[in-house]
């Protein structure tokens, strides 16, 4: 019912103000997660085969070798899923227009692995950062006698358009668990690295490249599957933990059989990699950015 009390009238304007401002403070959230997920500027960053070997609990018993490939922003993927959605945002952050041009790609990576570790815990790894900065396919080789293993002593890389076609048409990615869930935590099954294992690990990432390289899917897919074995005995709980409701050895395992071989996309298994000449139920491809 209308009403002609000066007071109502003010209280009405000041809850239609304050719905506006919620609304714009919302939009202006929504717009800027998306232009974090969708921006054309920063690739994303896939770890293959040898990762945590760039974390010096394990390095420290046997130098790692881990893979990362840069791949490009034509699939939006999940934040929290092992594709390291939060590097690129801190990217995003410093360089908004993309990396300058003659810029030392060593000394950037090195600056964001402690940018992004600062208030971190635990300490992720630093293939991240490489992955990120990095574009083509590149092996890292971890030494803990050089900075205590956190930060690779040699990159090598491959930039060749061939080699990216190739791997675009035998690399597949299936969504499996999704944004890893509040209360995950890959250390709550204990922590088994030993010399064996960490050499597997980083026979696993050495192999990996070497299969890109040459361009084998068979022997890309074995590397996968070696991965993945290492992983299981080292950190069990990367595979089975009370947060996660799927049945992520079930499928891990049916896409092994199926295929060359696969792999987890990272902690929570929020994806898993797939090596396959042939179409991969359920999977869908990416582009490899070499520029």
């Amino acid at each position: 019912m209308p009403t002609n009390n000066p007071y109502s009238r003010y209280l009405l304007l000041i809850l239609i103000y304050s719905s506006l401002i919620v609304i714009i403070d919302w939009r202006k959230v929504m717009r800027k997660q998306s232009i974090i997920k969708k921006n054309p500027v920063y690739p994303y960053r896939l770890a293959l085969a040898g990762g945590w070997g760039d974390h010096n609990f394990v390095n420290f018993l046997a130098d790692g070798y881990v893979v990362v490939v840069q791949i490009k922003p034509t699939v939006t993927f999940h934040d929290r899923c092992g594709i390291c959605s939060s590097t690129r945002k801190i990217l995003l952050r410093e360089y908004p227009n993309g990396i300058p041009d003659q810029t030392d790609r060593y000394k950037l990576a090195t600056n964001l692995y402690y940018w992004e570790n600062a208030r971190k815990v635990p300490i992720g790894g630093s293939q991240d950062a490489w992955g990120s900065v990095y574009p083509g396919f590149n092996l890292l080789h971890y030494d803990f006698r050089y900075h205590n293993g956190v930060i690779p002593k040699k990159v090598t890389s491959i930039i060749d358009q061939r080699t990216a076609k190739w791997f675009e048409r035998n690399f597949w990615v299936v969504q499996c668990v999704g944004p890893r869930p509040k209360g995950y935590d890959p250390f709550d099954g204990g922590r088994f690295a030993t010399k064996k294992v960490v050499n597997q690990l980083g026979q696993s990432g050495q192999d990996c490249f070497s299969a890109i390289k040459n361009r084998d899917v068979s022997a890309l897919g074995a590397s996968f599957n070696q991965c993945s074995s290492a992983w299981r005995k080292m950190l069990p709980a990367i595979f089975e933990h009370p947060t996660i409701k799927v049945p992520v050895m079930q499928r891990l395992r049916h896409y092994q059989r199926k295929y060359a071989g696969a792999m987890p996309s990272g902690c929570g298994v929020g994806y898993i990699y797939v090596a396959s000449s042939e179409p991969v139920e359920g999977g869908f491809q990416v582009k490899v950015n070499i520029k």
